[in-house]
């Protein structure tokens, strides 16, 4: 080994040469390696603090509503990134100087994409949800959550719901019934005055036929003829007789004195003839007279036996609708009894929490047994049976002879008696049940007619929007946030524009309405949302959190009027004042029904505030009903009779809460104390009917009415793109060839490497 170092050959030389060169090469290329990915590394530290300086600078209007987008236009956007991602790459570093890695932007090839902003719905939820994530659980809990499970108001709540439900379902029930038995006793007095007046009517006409028959005898028609002929021939034979003595005498008289014996004979003979045709045509007479009883017996006889079919057939005309009747009456019968032994089965178990009496009334409610329907249709089928049975009377009988007239009479007052016993007993049944129904019917619009006089007093005390600004000017915000209904082709207004965005239709208004029109459907709905309310209350969702940014961003009718425990007036907390908005104390209404006035959402707002204390009210009246009407027997009686009592209530907590003071939720239903406010209440409405694209929308118009910001162009997410070089230091040649394998991460150009890096960055 020593003598092959201190050798003087030059293969040696060679030999070293072989193994440094490639030694160095190797360490050339990873050196530039080294650098590249190390540049690498640092054009995307930059692009993504370019990114993350650029949507710092956000929209300070907007922050304060607690939403976050990019307040600065597209060219100062790009500027600001080119500028922060230059700063951050060693080659603007100290220029001149020596740097291990001198990487440099490329010009053009930087640029910044918005892909999002607060125009989407699934954007603004977020930034609202992240607003709110913490405020809201506060908020609801203390204001509505922990209220609601300490009152104990789910129990009463249920009970009120539930009784208007079956009530409202049995007293349907129990209308269909009556409605069907006063349609089958219609039709059945109907059948009973047609009864009466075919007795009397084939009565007389069976006395008629029974005399002409006594009349006529055992004589037909063609008999009587046949002698009527031959009368007529010894009449005619008669008479030409008598002509013949006549000429004879006339002969005879000429002849003088000596016929005088011969014409007294011949005017003996005929005297004798003029009897003979005296007695003949008297004959005829009676026997004409005859053919005409004949004649009308048979005429009347066969009138009989085509009226008879025919009233009988009016009979049984009536009977197939008496019949449908009453089975649709026993059906629905049959459902209360069923209906009514599950509730009575519900409230003996307890499900019903001690219902204080109120169900008791359900006790009462008539059911009529089987026997009823059965003596019923048993008396028309009986009825109907017999006047066939007194049809085929007539239809046998040809002759009426004293047996046949026995018979068609004892027949023509069989289905009468049967009639006259039926309309003896059933009458006095129908018009017990008719004069009871009239009562209740009674009862039922007086209540109505208290509820109806609290409406009438509620409308007129909804008041109107008390605005600083002019009916124009307010005219010209709803335009704006609605569309004007005479707008142009292509004009829309912010809630449509803002719906169009998300692909949504564009209708304004919500399928939530309500109204104080017609007493039994308030007093039905407001006894629903009871339920409604029950089962919204128990679960958090991020409609909670949205509903409460809209709480707590916008106004409302009674902002500013609320106090706190100290007696000042409740503001809001936010950096922004909802008070000083342009829509002054609406704007919630606005979100929660949409319509293009103040005036109708505030109504609307009211109508079902009213009905929300309606219903509680009415439930505080059916833990204590009033016992007389409880013996009626009409659950809907006992629910209107609450109601009138809670409207009247109703519309005294109105009163306050249009004041901005706190009205007990219920003194007799509720565990322990609990006052809610005009604002607790449209949280509950906002629960109710959660519709968030909708609000969403809403909200969104009324930012951009505020702040004059278009959150189409609010960009909240966007994609920075970055490209550098740095300047490779050995052998560009060879980090070509590596290029293709995609180990290098830039793409060499001359003896520089670019690169090209991606950041996307979202409030």
């Amino acid at each position: 080994m020593r003598k092959f170092v201190r050798s003087e050959r030059g293969a040696v030389s060679v030999y070293l040469i072989l193994i440094i060169v490639p030694i160095f090469l190797f360490q050339a290329v990873l050196i530039d390696f080294a650098r590249i990915k190390l540049a690498e590394k640092e054009t995307e530290s930059a692009v993504k603090a370019a990114a993350r300086s650029v949507m710092s600078a956000y929209d300070t209007d907007l922050q304060a509503m607690g939403l976050y987008g990019l307040g600065i236009s597209q060219e100062e956007t790009e500027a600001l990134f080119r500028k922060v991602f230059a700063s951050n790459l060693s080659g603007e570093v100290s220029p001149g100087a020596f740097h291990y890695v001198d990487t440099r932007p490329v010009e053009n090839g930087m640029r910044v994409t918005p892909v999002y902003t607060l125009a989407s719905h699934a954007i603004f939820e977020r930034q609202v949800l992240e607003d709110m994530k913490i405020k809201a659980p506060i908020e609801y809990t203390l204001e509505i959550t922990d209220k609601f499970r300490k009152s104990g108001t789910k129990a009463p709540f249920h009970l009120g719901s539930q009784f208007s439900n079956e009530a409202a379902e049995l007293e349907k029930l129990i209308d269909q019934r009556e409605s069907a038995l006063d349609e089958a006793w219609q039709s059945s007095e109907e059948l009973i005055e047609k009864i009466a007046k075919y007795h009397a009517y084939y009565q007389k006409r069976i006395t008629e036929l029974d005399e002409l028959a006594a009349q006529i005898g055992i004589h037909t028609a063609e008999e009587v003829r046949s002698e009527i002929v031959d009368v007529k021939n010894q009449l005619r034979s008669i008479q030409d007789s008598i002509r013949d003595l006549d000429m004879s005498i006339a002969a005879l008289s000429q002849a003088g004195p000596g016929a005088v014996a011969s014409i007294q004979s011949l005017a003996a003979s005929k005297q004798v003839l003029g009897s003979q045709a005296q007695v003949f045509a008297q004959k005829l007479n009676e026997l004409e007279a005859l053919l005409q009883l004949i004649i009308k017996y048979a005429a009347l006889l066969a009138a009989t036996k085509l009226e008879v079919p025919a009233n009988g057939r009016e009979i049984q005309l009536l009977q197939q609708t008496i019949e449908p009747a009453l089975r649709l009456a026993k059906q629905r019968n049959d459902e209360i009894r069923t209906k009514l032994n599950g509730i009575n089965q519900s409230s003996g178990s307890g499900s019903q929490g001690g219902n204080a009496g109120a169900y008791e009334v359900f006790q009462n409610v008539p059911v009529m047994g089987d026997d009823y329907f059965y003596r019923y249709q048993t008396a028309i089928a009986s009825i109907t049976a017999l006047f066939t049975s007194f049809q085929e009377v007539i239809d046998s009988v040809y002759l009426y002879t004293s047996d046949n007239t026995s018979r068609a009479n004892l027949a023509n007052n069989a289905y009468f008696s049967e009639s006259s016993e039926f309309n003896k007993l059933q009458s006095v049944l129908e018009k017990t049940r008719m004069d009871k129904n009239e009562a209740t019917a009674t009862n039922k619009r007086q209540q109505k007619n208290k509820i109806q006089a609290i409406l009438d007093q509620a409308k007129q005390s909804i008041g109107s929007c008390s605005l600083p600004n002019t009916q124009s000017t307010e005219t010209d915000l709803y335009n704006r946030l609605q569309g004007d209904a005479g707008q142009t082709a292509g004009e829309r207004g912010l809630y449509q524009k803002y719906r169009e965005a998300n692909v949504q239709d564009t209708m304004i208004g919500n399928e939530v309405a309500y109204d104080l029109e017609k007493p039994e459907p308030v007093s039905l709905k407001a006894m629903g949302m009871l339920e409604a309310f029950n089962n919204a209350a128990e679960s958090m969702r991020n409609e909670l959190y949205v509903n409460e940014f809209a709480l707590t961003k916008f106004n409302y009718r009674t902002y500013g009027l609320e106090k706190d425990p100290a007696g000042q007036p409740k503001l809001s907390n936010e950096l922004v004042d909802p008070g000083k908005h342009k829509l002054a104390n609406q704007e919630v209404e606005y979100l929660l029904y949409g319509f293009s006035s103040c005036v109708a959402n505030i109504s609307s707002a009211y109508a079902e505030m009213f009905a929300f204390r309606m219903a509680i009210r009415t439930v505080e009246a059916l833990l204590d009903p009033k016992k007389e009407l409880l013996g009626i027997g009409s659950p809907l009686l006992v629910l209107l009779a609450a109601a009138a009592e809670g409207a009247l209530e109703a519309f005294q907590d109105m009163n306050k809460l249009t004041k901005g003071e706190a009205v007990e939720l219920s003194a007799k239903i509720t565990t322990s104390a609990l006052s809610l406010t005009y604002k607790d209440y449209l949280r509950i409405f906002l629960l109710l009917h959660s519709n968030n694209t909708k609000l969403m929308a809403r909200m969104q118009a009324l930012i951009e009415l505020e702040t004059g910001k278009d959150l189409v162009q609010e960009t909240t997410y966007i994609q920075g793109n970055g490209s550098s070089e740095v300047r490779l230091w050995f052998i560009p040649q060879i980090m070509k060839l590596l290029d293709g394998t995609g180990l290098l991460g830039c793409k060499v150009q001359g003896n520089r490497c670019r690169f090209s890096s991606t950041s996307a960055v979202a409030y």
